[in-house]
């Protein structure tokens, strides 16, 4: 209990938790990586990550309740839908 009241300071907000960034970390990594190869304009990957998934998953989560693609055929030309509207936002000019 010691340790911990005395490293309190150091340690992250409240209800951090590292892994809950690591799959959107990821995307940012492999849209930084297009970036470079020119086959998209990302200035800012991690935002670019964010907007992906508002679009695909975020959509499907809103709308059906599930992001479930295996289970739910519905989510499919949801999730379709928002990679090609963030590809016309991200295309490399």
């Amino acid at each position: 209990m010691r340790l911990l009241q005395a490293e309190s300071g150091h340690l992250p907000h409240r209800g951090y938790n590292s892994m809950a960034d690591t799959p959107d970390e990821a995307i940012a990594e492999r849209f930084a990586a297009f970036a470079a190869a020119g086959l998209l304009d990302v200035p800012d990957p991690r935002l670019a990550a964010d907007q992906f998934i508002a679009l695909t998953f975020g959509v499907a989560l809103d709308r059906l309740g599930s992001a479930n693609a295996a289970e739910d055929p519905r989510v499919r030309p949801l999730v379709v839908e928002g990679v090609r509207t963030f590809l016309r936002a991200y295309r490399s000019r």
